[in-house]
């Protein structure tokens, strides 16, 4: 029996990746590592690429040896040039072959190389990043269809990384053990990064269909979310809550962007009352259209946290202990024990406590 927060892969390592350049040009992430660090070092040649550690130099090595010198050259698909380079040169070395839990190789990865031949944009990007390696020699002897259908792979089976605290994408990685999953609106598992390491975890008991995850932003419309899905992997998607395809679903999610928006400003503006009525409502919202445990509602209940904690001397205390208790509870089987959000928001609870017990002992 699979119970809900269970890892049905943890840790996974990527067979490639890559910080994305938005990342990239906030010098806050290591290369390497995807970790956040206020002691990085810049490559001496390129001073594009920055590294926490020798160590994480030296793993890259083998990829940045090969772009270094020509990455100031690249106007556009910066990042996808850079992932694609590090497949071919990963490929080359081991022919595809990775040794996971699953079993799976480069090949076993779907391609929908015919669609993508036929999709004139995609096929565009493919001939453009094509050229600009081959004038870098990556390609050797390799024929130029299994180069592109090892490019088609890598489209469409690649991950977005996500930051460890905030969840925003810092990178994208090809994980073979996490391509077995297919996608619904509606899924029963989740990805959870810690740095470039990835595990699955569930999001219910046992699935009764099968597990899932969600390849796109759940908060989009049905329109959105199908024509993302059918533009990017060729397939419409119906699960159960695009079958049902609710009216009212529309109506919520414009609610939870306007809200979203009004919280944001607010606290910019260290309003946090007002952001805390909100955020209470957009705790209701989420409930209605995501999984109880989703990375993303568990972000917010730690963000309502924080405001409660601010607003302490206002609230009862009776609804603050029971805030904490059930935001730990929810964070931990959300992201599991080790993962830095459930660290950070047991290390706040703990924190406010000890504020507190020093405040009784004052009185006293």
């Amino acid at each position: 029996m699979v119970i809900c927060g269970t890892d049905l892969f943890s840790s996974i390592l990527p067979y490639v990746h890559v910080l994305s350049s938005s990342s990239l040009s906030k010098s806050t992430y290591c290369s390497q590592c995807l970790i956040l660090s206020t002691d990085l070092k810049r490559c001496s040649k390129c001073h594009q690429i920055s590294y926490c550690s020798i160590s994480c130099q030296r793993q890259d090595w083998i990829y940045h040896k090969y772009e270094c010198i020509h990455l100031h050259t690249i106007t556009d698909e910066y990042d996808l040039t850079r992932l694609f380079l590090r497949l071919i040169i990963r490929y080359k070395n081991d022919n595809g072959i990775e040794n996971s839990s699953t079993k799976r190789c480069l090949n076993d990865l779907k391609t929908h190389e015919n669609e993508i031949r036929h999709d004139k944009r995609r096929y565009t990007i493919f001939q453009l990043i094509y050229q600009r390696l081959k004038q870098w020699n990556l390609f050797d002897q390799l024929d130029e269809l299994i180069i592109f259908q090892q490019f088609c792979r890598l489209i469409i089976n690649t991950l977005t990384i996500h930051d460890t605290i905030d969840l925003k994408c810092i990178g994208y990685g090809l994980y073979f053990n996490a391509t077995i999953y297919n996608h619904s609106c509606s899924p029963t598992c989740h990805t959870v990064f810690n740095g470039i390491y990835l595990s699955i975890r569930t999001l219910c008991d046992e699935s009764s269909d099968e597990w899932t995850i969600n390849y796109i932003d759940l908060l989009e419309s049905y329109q959105n979310r199908q024509d993302y899905l059918h533009e990017n992997y060729y397939f419409n998607c119906q699960c159960k809550r695009c079958l049902k395809n609710d009216k009212n679903e529309l109506i919520l999610l414009e609610k939870i962007r306007y809200n979203e928006q009004q919280m944001d400003k607010f606290i910019d503006k260290n309003e946090f009352n007002n952001a805390y009525q909100i955020s209470k409502n957009l705790s209701d919202y989420y409930n209605e259209i995501l999984p109880y445990y989703h990375a993303y509602v568990s972000l917010h209940h730690v963000k309502h946290l924080k405001l409660e904690l601010y607003l302490a001397e206002t609230i009862s205390n009776l609804i603050l202990q029971s805030t904490i208790k059930n935001t730990c509870q929810r964070v931990q089987i959300s992201m599991g024990e080790k993962h830095p959000l459930t660290q950070e928001t047991i290390n706040l609870c703990e924190h406010y406590k000890l504020e507190m017990t020093m405040k009784q002992k004052q009185i006293k």
